[in-house]
């Protein structure tokens, strides 16, 4: 007959094996011979746990503590067995009553780790690991841990620290490498991120979400054949998942094949009907081909995204406005996302103001100089993200509802214009000022950095340098900001002066961009600003261009006096200034030949 030493030998090779029902039939004749013998109650209730029979794990520890509770590892399992279960706060109890027992248990500090990262107490966690790492410095998945809790705090650099260490620890480690990816992606270091995930995607070739993931960043970079071959593969390696489908969707659009976005999206939709990032990406696929109808009505899903925390903070309980008559009322409508969607959907307030009573009107104070004496509005007030209006009113409705409220198609657009104004005063000063016989043309490179696609829609000073040189041709910078540095350090490569410094807020800018002939911009609140005073304005669009711009088309059904010149391939702006310099040149000889007849 087999030793009781044996039987425990055999067992323990089994489950080391993975043949788990072999090592617990050895596991029960041990137990037939010494029914309460902790170690082996202690081996089969983790055997019990790692297959998901948590109701026998627990009873199966419980046992063992009961017949020797001095054994740290005993209440380690306990811990784990509770934290799968939820039953969390008894986990950390388990977990701690280990290292009271044994305290130099790394283990048993990266458990607890875990529970507080899982509730949410990341600055927690990190001091667990590193004690963790501290007792266990050769553990891979320990500095793999750590790494991840760091990120969590955006403590990028860290967490980068401890990826590399858990990678020289454990070189084929791909989780630690798809996340050293995550980490460098978030620290705008691209280049190297896509060199992790291939590294990921090498080592385990069949993960959905490596794939997922390079995909993402290859998108960002304008690789967009590469980035949907990999949304394909994770497609096909995970055909259950609604994010995969919604990954597609969006480097299918950025591609400028809306039919297809369309296709993947609803997808996602079908097997999540609630995914609110998927109906907002079907509205951009919609609106960016032109299909206005079913995109307003996607477009309402925008508010259950987490993004739209950063366009318009704040929910009123008032009702929203549906377009019915609202006679003896008052409404609010509110800006969201950026100046120039203001500007852009200004446009509807008249139309609104003739379906009821009194419209206030919540935008930033930097255009309230420029609407105080707009039709449509009877009160302004200034938005604030941080506090609520404090306007009394009894429905409220964001400026972006309002083409959606009024059904709007192309072919209803309201594009009379100008219907932005600048202050006589004001254009009678930089009139003036700017006196001359050149042709005189406002240009802006850049918008804010703090908007998400600025990566992809701004340049940079040095590419108008041709323009500048256009005989009879003379620049006028609008740009703020940091971008604005540039006119100085170019100053001997693009001849320009920058009106930008002078101006308070739009009212400024409108009253110099009356003065001027022309204004030639990126997508930033000055183009939208241009087109609603309709003065001549060219647009600068990038490859992927936001969905108001649509696709394949040189003008813009919302402002009638705008020219668009679209980036041929991704982030090529060299082959739109040089159309932009030929048309313009033209243009300016074919006026000094109308002069000199």
């Amino acid at each position: 007959m087999a030793s009781v030493a044996d039987m425990i030998r055999d067992a323990v090779d089994c489950h080391r094996a993975g043949d788990l029902d072999l090592a617990e039939e050895h596991y029960r004749r041990v137990l037939g011979r010494e029914p309460e013998n902790p170690g082996i109650l202690h081996l089969l209730g983790t055997l019990a746990h790692h297959r998901g029979r948590h109701d026998v794990a627990l009873d199966l520890l419980g046992r063992a503590i009961a017949a020797d509770d001095r054994v740290a590892e005993f209440h380690n399992t306990l811990g784990a067995i509770l934290q799968a279960i939820g039953r969390t706060e008894e986990s950390l109890s388990a977990y701690r009553q280990a290292i009271l027992l044994k305290p130099y248990f790394a283990e048993a500090y990266n458990n607890i780790a875990m529970v507080l990262q899982s509730q949410g107490n990341c600055s927690r966690a990190v001091a667990y690991y590193e004690r963790a790492v501290q007792l266990a410095p050769d553990c891979a998945d320990i500095h793999y841990n750590l790494g991840n809790a760091l990120r969590s705090e955006d403590r990028l650099s860290e967490a980068l620290d401890e990826y590399q260490q858990s990678l020289k620890l454990k070189p084929d480690y791909a989780e630690a490498h798809n996340n050293l990816g995550i980490t460098l992606r978030e620290q705008g270091q691209f280049e190297q991120a896509i060199d992790s995930y291939r590294q990921a995607i090498r080592l385990n070739p069949g993960c959905a979400l490596f794939h997922s993931n390079l995909a993402s960043v290859l998108q960002h970079q304008g690789r967009l054949a590469d980035a949907i071959a990999h949304c394909e593969r994770a497609v096909s390696l995970e055909p259950g998942s609604a994010e995969v489908y919604y990954n597609l969707g969006s480097a299918l659009r950025d591609a400028g094949r809306c039919d297809e976005a369309i296709e993947q999206n609803n997808l996602a939709i079908w097997l999540r009907p609630d995914y609110a990032d998927a109906h907002w990406n079907q509205a951009i696929a919609y609106l960016l081909k032109g299909s206005f109808l079913e995109g307003w009505k996607e477009f309402e899903w925008r508010r259950s995204t987490d993004w739209h925390i950063s366009a318009y903070p704040h929910r009123h309980r008032k009702p929203r406005w549906n377009g019915e008559s609202f006679a003896g009322r008052r409404l609010l409508v509110h800006c969201e996302q950026g100046v120039g969607d203001c500007i852009q959907f200004v446009r509807y307030l008249p139309l609104v103001k003739a379906l009821g009573g009194t419209v206030i009107f919540e935008a930033w104070r930097s255009l309230h100089g420029l609407l105080k004496e707009f039709d449509g509005i009877d009160k302004l007030v200034e938005l604030s993200f941080e506090t609520k209006t404090r306007a009394q009113f009894d429905c409220c409705a964001s400026i972006m509802d309002l083409p959606g409220i009024f059904g709007t198609v192309e072919e209803t657009i309201p594009a009379s214009v100008p219907y932005i104004h600048a202050d006589p005063a004001r254009a009678e000063y930089w009139r003036r000022k700017l006196a001359g016989p050149d042709f005189k043309v406002g240009i802006v490179w850049a918008g804010s950095a703090m908007h998400a696609n600025d990566y992809n829609r701004s340049c940079r000073l040095e590419h108008f340098a041709p323009i500048g040189r256009i005989e009879g041709i003379k620049l006028y910078g609008l740009q703020k900001g940091e971008p604005a540095r540039q006119a100085d350090e170019l100053a001997d490569e693009v001849a320009l002066e920058n009106l930008a410094e002078h101006f308070a807020d739009f009212t400024d800018a409108a009253a110099a961009i009356e003065s001027l002939d022309m204004v030639i911009s990126v997508d930033t609140a000055v183009l939208h600003l241009a087109g609603a005073m309709g003065k001549p304005v060219w647009a600068l669009l990038p490859f992927a261009p936001d969905w108001r711009w649509m696709l394949g088309r040189a003008d813009s059904p919302w402002y009638p006096t705008m020219k668009l010149f679209r980036q041929e391939e991704w982030g090529d702006w060299n082959s739109v200034l040089r159309n932009v310099t030929e048309e313009l040149r033209a243009l300016v000889g074919r006026q000094r030949l109308g002069v000199n007849r």
